[in-house]
């Protein structure tokens, strides 16, 4: 596995060949822990504000619906019952669940090394170098994604630091998802096809997952 990346300009111009990091790749890639780690995010991100009323919260049926004998109809005691429509929830969700699941760092890193490996295997991560923009420019990072073919693809840019001008242009993208490097997961990457990281955002990075 060769772990060299295209160091690309803004122009979408290949500047050289060079090393990427290898405190982020693995050499076993593990399905299992890139599951964990994805189910773990999108478990964290539910608020479990979804909720029923029971029997005793549902208003109204102070009194018998009709009454006990001579109707032909099996007796019933209140339209609160569960099998009344509008009646209680059996069993119903409350929002007092938490649905956070604990899954342990060794995993969480395991899962964001083999997710990134996956991509390098694939050919599909760019390094970026830094870029400085005076005002929001969405159409040169338009021309950047259409030079290396990443128009209309699932495109994560990771950056280094929160440059508000390079966010914005690349927000307005469709397809393109940018994030800094210390908010990256695992998610992420895999939702996107290609990966185009900043030189020292990889470097960034390199040293939280040494």
């Amino acid at each position: 596995m060769s772990n060299q990346v295209k160091l690309v300009n803004i122009q979408g111009e290949i500047v050289k060949e060079c090393p990427f990091s290898a405190s982020l790749i693995t050499k076993k890639i593990s399905k299992q822990a890139m599951f964990d780690a994805v189910v773990a995010e999108n478990n964290a991100m539910r608020q479990g504000t979804h909720s029923t009323l029971t029997k005793a919260e549902v208003r109204g049926g102070g009194r018998k619906p009709f009454a006990q004998k001579h109707t032909g109809n099996a007796r019933q005691g209140s339209i609160r019952n569960p099998q009344w429509v509008g009646g209680g929830i059996v069993f119903g969700p409350k929002p007092n669940r938490n649905y956070k699941n604990k899954v342990n760092k060794k995993v969480i890193h395991l899962a964001f090394k083999s997710a990134l490996t996956l991509k390098l295997n694939d050919a599909n991560i760019y390094l970026l170098e830094s870029v400085k923009m005076a005002k929001p420019n969405t159409k040169m990072v338009s021309n950047f994604m259409k030079k290396l073919s990443l128009a209309k693809t699932k495109t994560l840019f990771v950056l280094a630091n929160e440059q508000e001008n390079l966010l914005k242009s690349i927000r307005n993208i469709d397809k393109a998802n940018v994030k800094l490097f210390n908010q990256v997961s695992t998610k992420d990457i895999m939702n996107a096809k290609y990966v185009v990281m900043q030189l020292d955002a990889m470097e960034n990075l390199g040293k939280v997952y040494k």
